[in-house]
This record gives structure tokens, C-alpha cells and sequence, in this order.
């Protein structure tokens, strides 16, 4: 059979993680499972075990392993992009960007263009001379993104997420000053750093995670990222400047916890999922860290019937919720890089209903 390159580690106790190269799938399996996949794959090299060969008897798991493997090794299907031209551009919007000391400024065709960017990072606003130009408009009932006047994508209305994560990459690359070559992953996860020691909170939309970032930033912990987490190949997490998007249902507690005006604040519509938003910008009075290491992530659950609790959980069964959720470079070596980071984290279920006894316990354990 033809195969692709691949990677295999062992995670965690009876936990194993396998990469392949052409689909740049992660499967997570036990040491039973990756002992037959690895045999399908390289049968001289990794020989089956006692165990091995008596599973596969079972007619049906021989036939789910033969059907993994060929899924996991067919190449990535990879959106065709027509390129298109830059043409009659009209600049209705504009707006510059400063962060690290580095200026961008981005021309919309109109407003609504505009605020599908802009309200992150409106506390960055700045009238500096930029040092790169970035163009939105719609090309074809599509949203098409410009560099300079280098063509970089075009998205169609139900791919807004795509569009806003590869603004947010080339914004994250501008101001690091790096190629987007060099970034290992990007988590939908909150990054926040105290005293040189950094988490990561991950969870499903509404599961809290902005809001305990919030509290946690009352505390003495610097916003890192938001939802937006960066990772670069020498396993480091650098800082992403936007604004923390806050929910309706957290607007009363975050304005006892910021003596900003957070009713002045403007309001948005996300999606009849998220509903309505404001945008808390990040608080000053941290230090700000531009980047960091990061060895303990907590997945997040807010309800008020909730215990507060904190459990180290198998990496295995951590990395299915956040492997969906997570882009990850298809480079060999961006995903031994990515795997090495697996091996030297922590991760964590954490359910809470009480601020103060959460923070008391995240505390103790960084």
C-alpha cells in the first residue's frame, strides 16, 4: 500500500498519537490500536503483538483499521482559490493598527466589510505611518482580501471564520515579524500568563472561557490571546492583541470588575448562536507578554449548579476536543514540534460557579 510519511508517540499511559503527512490527520489510540495501524503501515519494522494478532480476528475492527489507514493517507483536499484582480478599488474605510511598534493599515470598500475586522482592535487605532497596506473588498459576491496588491484569498459569505483566521495570522505575522511558515498551530483558546508561569483555556462557544480570561485578568494574569493562540515551531505562544469579546450574560460582572464605562462600549451581533458582543479591550495594568511557554491548559465549563473543580485529565482525551477546533501546520516538523508540546503539557478539565474559589485553585496548581 502507499503510504504517506508519518509521525507515532506515546502521549500518555495507554495513549498514542499518530500523524500522517498527506491528510495531516491526528488519530488518538491506544497501544493495541497503534500497534496495528503501525504494523498496516510498516509491517517489517512494527511487528504485531500476542494482543495484536488476536483482535485481529475480528473480521469488522480488521476492516475499520484497513478503512483508517486509507482515509488518513489520502491527500488533503485543499480549497482552489481563482485569483483575482484588484481593480476600481474604492477605499470607503480605513483603519491603522499599532502594535509591538509596528503599524498596519487596512482599507475596507465599505462599512460592513469593516466591521468584521475593525471592533477587535479598535483600542490599537493609531495614525502612525503604516508600514503595510492590507485591502478588503467583494469581488463576486465574495469577500477578497488583498496585500499590498498581492492577492491572498477570497472567501464565500458562509466562510466568514476562515476570513477572519487568515486576517488574524497575517496580522499575528506582521507584528511578530515572522513568516507564516513559521507557526506550528493556532488554538481557539484563551492564553494568559502570571508571573512567567502561562495556561491555556479552551471550551465550546459559551463555555465560559472569556469570562474566567476576564476574572483571571482581575488577578493579576496577562491577556496573552483570546480565542486566538498562536504557536510557534519552538513551542512558544505569542501574544495576539485583540479585544475580549463579551457576552451578553457576563456584561453585568464585567463592569464591576473594570471601572471603564462598559455600557459606552458598543454592542455587535455575531450570529443567532453567539448573539450580541461587546469588546473588552485588554487591561494595561498587567505586564504585557509578547510571548511565552505554555505547560497547563483547562477546558472550561461555567454553570451556576457547577461544582468547582480542577482534574488532570488522559492528553488523549483532551486532544479530541481540541484537535477539531485547532489549525495545525501539515509540516513534518511543525508536527513533531506540536506532538513534543502534547508530551510536556498538563491538561485539565475545570468546572466552576464560584469566581474566587476558581481563581483560589487555578493558583495552586500553576
Amino acid at each position: 500500500m502507499n503510504t504517506s510519511r508519518f509521525i507515532s508517540d506515546q502521549i500518555d499511559q495507554d495513549t498514542n498519537i499518530i500523524w500522517f503527512e498527506n491528510s495531516n490527520n491526528y488519530i488518538v489510540v491506544n497501544d493495541v490500536i497503534n500497534n496495528l495501524i503501525l504494523n498496516k503501515l510498516s509491517p517489517s519494522i512494527y511487528p504485531l503483538n500476542t494482543e495484536s494478532i488476536n483482535i485481529l480476528n475480528d473480521q469488522s475492527i480488521k476492516e475499520e483499521i484497513n478503512t483508517l489507514v486509507s482515509d488518513c493517507n489520502k491527500t488533503s483536499n485543499r480549497k482552489e482559490i481563482e485569483e483575482v484582480d484588484l481593480k476600481n478599488f474604492n477605499s470607503e474605510q480605513y483603519t491603522k493598527i499599532c502594535f509591538n511598534n509596528r503599524v498596519v493599515k487596512i482599507e475596507y470598500e465599505n462599512k460592513n466589510l469593516k466591521e468584521l475586522i475593525d471592533p477587535k482592535f479598535s483600542h490599537l487605532n493609531s495614525e502612525k505611518k503604516e508600514e503595510i497596506n492590507y485591502r478588503v473588498c467583494m469581488i463576486d459576491k465574495k469577500i477578497v482580501l488583498f496585500r499590498e496588491d498581492k492577492f491572498i484569498g477570497s472567501w464565500n459569505a458562509d466562510e466568514m471564520h476562515e476570513f477572519q483566521g487568515k486576517v488574524s495570522m497575517e496580522l499575528t505575522s506582521f507584528f511578530h515579524v515572522k513568516d507564516e511558515s513559521e507557526w506550528t498551530c493556532v488554538f481557539h483558546g484563551s492564553t494568559l500568563s502570571k508571573k512567567e508561569k502561562s495556561i491555556m483555556l479552551t471550551g465550546d462557544s459559551g463555555s465560559g472561557k472569556s469570562s474566567l480570561s476576564t476574572i483571571l485578568m482581575d488577578n493579576n494574569f496577562s491577556l496573552v490571546a483570546d480565542d486566538f493562540s498562536p504557536m510557534s515551531i519552538s513551542g512558544n505562544h505569542y501574544n495576539f492583541p485583540s479585544a475580549i469579546s463579551i457576552k451578553e450574560g457576563f456584561y453585568k460582572s464585567a463592569t464591576e470588575l473594570y471601572k471603564i464605562n462598559f455600557e459606552s462600549l458598543k454592542e455587535y451581533f455575531i450570529s443567532e448562536i453567539k448573539g450580541n458582543v461587546k469588546y473588552l479591550p485588554p487591561d494595561n495594568k498587567n505586564e504585557m507578554v509578547l510571548s511565552t511557554r505554555c505547560d497547563k491548559v483547562f477546558n472550561v465549563k461555567f454553570g451556576e449548579n457547577l461544582s468547582n473543580e480542577i482534574k488532570e485529565v488522559n492528553k488523549g482525551i483532551a486532544l479530541n476536543k481540541i484537535l477539531p477546533d485547532s489549525w495545525i501546520s501539515n509540516n513534518m516538523e511543525h508536527a513533531k514540534s506540536f506532538i513534543n508540546w502534547v508530551k510536556q503539557t498538563s491538561f485539565y478539565d475545570l468546572t466552576y460557579s464560584d469566581n474566587e474559589e476558581i481563581i483560589k485553585m487555578i493558583n495552586k496548581i500553576i
